[in-house]
This record gives C-alpha cells, structure tokens and sequence, in this order.
C-alpha cells in the first residue's frame, strides 16, 4: 500500500492558489505554437505563456468559489481580462490544439467567477468576444478527428455554456454524441489513437479526458447522460474507460498494438488517475474506486517538463464535482 497523504485536496489546492497570486499574465498579440513533433523546445516555451495563467487562473477561481475570498476572484479576473485584451491571434500548427486544451482551463475560470460582482460585464463581454472571433474559429475548424477534436467539442460546449448560447450549446452537443460514436470501436479501443506507436494509451487518456468533461457539461447542463448511454455495436464512454484502466492498471505489456507503452509511474500528478478519479464519482465502479484511492487526494496531471497541469478536464476532480 501506498502511504496516505494526510493533506485534502483543499488544502492542495489553497496551496498552488496562492502561489498563484504572484503570477503576472503572459499574454501576447500573436501566440505562436509550432507543432511539438517538429519544434519541441518552440511548442513548449510558447505553450509556457498560457499554462502559467491558465493555472493560476483557474486554481484562484476555484478558490474563491470553495472560500469566498475576493483575492482569488481578482487574480482570476486579471488573467482572464489579460488575454483577452491583449491576443489577437493563434498561430502555427498547434495553435487550436493548444488554445483548447489550455483555454479551457480559462473558460472554466470564468464559468467559476461569473457572478463575481467584480468582474465588470464589459470585461466579459471583451472575454467573450476574444473567445469567439480569435479561439472559436481555430477550434471548429480542425479537420482531424481524434483527440484533437475531443478538445475542441469540450472547448465549444464551455464556452457556449459560458455564453448562455442553448442553440450552439445543443448543436455541440450532438456533434460530441456523433464523435463519441465515430471514434470508440465496439472493443473500446480509439482506432485514431492505437496508431501512436508508444504513446498510444497516453492518447487514449488524451482523447476520454475531454469526451468525459464535454459529457459531465451536458449532464449538468440538460440531464442527458451520455455516461450510461450505449450506441450501435456496443460502443460506450463506459467500455472505452474500462479498456483503458485494464492497460494501465498492471497489464501494460498485454498492450495488442506497440509495444513499450510509455506511461508514468502512477501519482496523484499523473494521468490517467485524474480522469479515473471523476469516473469513479460518475459510475460508482469499484474497480475505478480501487484503482485511485491509494492516490488520493489526486490533483491532477501535472507536465512533467514544466510543472504546470498539461491540460483541463479534469484538475482537482475531487473539488469539481462539489464547486458549483
């Protein structure tokens, strides 16, 4: 057994959140982001600019929602008002991926700190603007359908949540229906992801963390559960989980496509306990509960080359499912 840590995921959270006040924004009029696989070094230092301040961003607003304290809100806001006014654009191959699996983390700030009294409604308005004419158009247009396209549906469906906007909520909404069942096989494997030679079980996570965000939205937003809901063939979120927890939980080497499966020593930092920490509140499964509770409090998967969350569908899962 693993030593349990005596820390709550609160006080984890109070702790990153108060780092977080020292953080100025990073953000620029042109945010060039070339594709890791051809500049890793340019991909990670323009990827810097928006982690420091989607984290710092998010942890705030999450702090304030769970405290209160107007010093979080504020924080929030001034990130969030940063990027906004000052970028302008999304640049190179990695931009729309990026911005949505970063920006996210942004929206979900603003979606925590919405009825702030602070936040002046032309600064939301500015948010909203930025949104939908600089990272929206990057978003929808991303012709793959992997997971970046998982990252894009759950990007739309946050920011229209954010926006109030039912039509484009519910259109969204069934294009996330349709992708869920294009790119899970009846096995429950990602056909797209398997091809990723030793990566392709982190792509696996990669791709279920968004569907499972996008889909918890729709939940709380509608009542439709796309969690419990099976499609032509036997496909489910459910069965693509449970395939998924079978490789990484002791059975990596069984893994039917490449072999040496690069995956971490698992962590409450690392993936995939994040994601299976808020399936395990979803589905109530044992096998979910047995597999993160050693972990526990599970924070969220950190970047281990910078030590900023890689992404944000689910970071401080624990602390989303009671943050309201």
């Amino acid at each position: 057994m693993h030593a349990m840590n005596n820390s709550t995921a609160l006080d984890q959270l109070l702790q990153v959140a108060n780092e977080s006040l020292q953080v100025r924004c990073h953000a620029v009029p042109i945010w060039q982001i070339p594709g890791y696989y051809f500049d890793p070094a340019g991909h990670q230092a323009a990827k810097r600019l928006m982690e420091a301040d989607a984290q710092a961003a998010y942890t705030t607003a999450l702090a304030h929602q769970i405290t209160g304290e107007a010093v979080y809100a504020d924080k929030a806001i001034e990130l969030i008002n940063g990027w906004a006014s000052i970028n302008q654009e999304l640049a190179d191959n990695d931009g729309p991926l990026v911005s949505a699996y970063l920006g996210v983390g942004l929206i979900q700030a603003a979606e925590l700190i919405k009825s702030y009294t602070g936040w002046r409604k032309d600064n939301q308005n500015q948010f909203v603007r930025w949104m939908t004419t600089v990272c929206l158009p990057a978003w929808d247009g991303i012709p793959l359908r992997n997971n970046w396209w998982s990252w894009s549906l759950y990007a739309q469906l946050a920011l229209f949540r954010f926006m109030d906007d039912r039509e484009c909520f519910a259109a969204e909404a069934a294009n996330l229906k349709k992708h869920i069942e294009d790119c899970i096989a009846p096995s429950g494997f990602i056909p797209e992801e398997t091809k990723r030679g030793t990566k392709a079980v982190w792509y696996h996570y990669f791709a279920l963390a968004p569907i499972t965000a996008a889909s918890k939205l729709i939940l709380d937003e509608t009542g439709e559960d796309l969690f419990h809901r099976t499609y032509p063939g036997g496909k489910s979120i459910k069965k693509a989980l449970d395939t998924l927890l079978y490789y990484v939980d002791g059975h990596t080497e069984e893994w039917p496509y490449d072999k040496d499966q690069n995956i971490p020593p698992l962590g409450a930092h690392t993936w995939p306990l994040d994601l299976f920490e808020a399936m395990s509140k979803i589905y109530g499964d044992p096998s979910y509960e047995r597999f993160v509770s050693p972990y526990r409090p599970i924070i969220g998967h950190i970047n281990k080359n910078n030590g900023y969350f890689q992404s944000y569908a689910w970071v401080f899962p624990e602390l989303q499912f009671i943050a309201k």
